[in-house]
């Protein structure tokens, strides 16, 4: 599917009610397949790569998280789904807020994965300057992606799953600085998703993790006081990447929460085949 000059990639595993599935950044599709595996039993899943990562082009103009959403929205125009279940992780969490304030009569369950509401404090934005500066030097990207890979990966994971941090380092390469660049100004300017919060009214399950310093457990634990009814999950051994990290644990803990409040629901609809 192409938008706004952007060749966007994604493809369908399993069969059953539809759930989309949207990456974390810097790495794309792949990231879910561990986890997606133990799903595609009972489920459909869209695996998408988000614009500038993966498979997908970057297309032009800033990469925004309203500009993601838009892209999603016309994948599952493109194919037809009107209502599905939507999981996200970091920046896959970002773009479900604003989904939810987009295309509400789409979601019919939301899950949040290590993507805390909250806008970017002013060190934060600081430290993505920093980021951007230093990506454009001679080898600078790769460092980047090196450093991406030893914090997004938690320590526990790194000790005893080493090939797991391995592969996410390996899904980074894919990105160029072009897309690099786009994603931190992205991330800058992602509005503040607190007050949206109280406006959710669909099941809604919350992961958070001990070892994720960019969405601290507190942060998360926002989602599940204010979201109404919001189910809330705690692995203290994992990190940001936590459906690659403990694609097991994670996989238990959406498909309980997806074969209670959505797997057996009648209006899950797809209007095409």
């Amino acid at each position: 599917m192409e938008r706004d000059e952007a060749r966007l990639f994604y493809t369908f595993m399993g069969t059953g009610p539809d759930v989309v599935l949207v990456h974390p950044t810097p790495v794309h599709h792949a990231f879910w397949l561990p986890m997606a595996e133990q799903l595609a039993d009972r489920y459909r899943l869209l695996l998408l790569d988000l614009r500038g990562h993966g498979q997908s082009e970057l297309g032009t103009g800033p990469m925004t998280i309203e500009k993601l959403a838009r892209d999603v929205h016309g994948i599952l125009e493109t194919e037809g789904i009107r209502s599905a279940a939507f999981v996200g992780c970091s920046i896959g969490g970002s773009l479900l807020y604003e989904y939810w304030r987009r295309y509400p009569k789409e979601m019919a369950a939301m899950s949040l994965i290590c993507g805390k509401p909250q806008p970017d404090a002013d060190a934060n934005r600081a430290r993505r300057h920093q980021w951007m500066r230093d990506a454009r030097k001679p080898g600078g990207l790769e460092q980047f992606f090196d450093q991406m890979a030893d914090t997004l990966v938690g320590p526990t994971c790194i000790h005893r799953h080493p090939e797991r941090r391995a592969a996410a380092r390996a899904m980074m390469s894919a990105m160029s600085l072009e897309a690099m660049l786009a994603v931190q100004q992205g991330l800058m300017l992602r509005p503040d998703s607190v007050p949206t919060l109280a406006t959710i009214c669909v099941p809604t399950c919350v992961l958070a993790c001990g070892e994720d310093k960019s969405s601290t457990p507190e942060e998360m634990r926002v989602l599940a006081d204010i979201i109404p009814g919001a189910e809330f999950h705690l692995l203290e051994d994992a990190g940001h990447f936590a459906p690659l990290e403990q694609p097991e644990n994670v996989a238990r803990i959406l498909g309980s929460f997806l074969d209670r409040n959505y797997g057996n629901a009648s209006d899950n609809l797809t209007t095409t085949g």
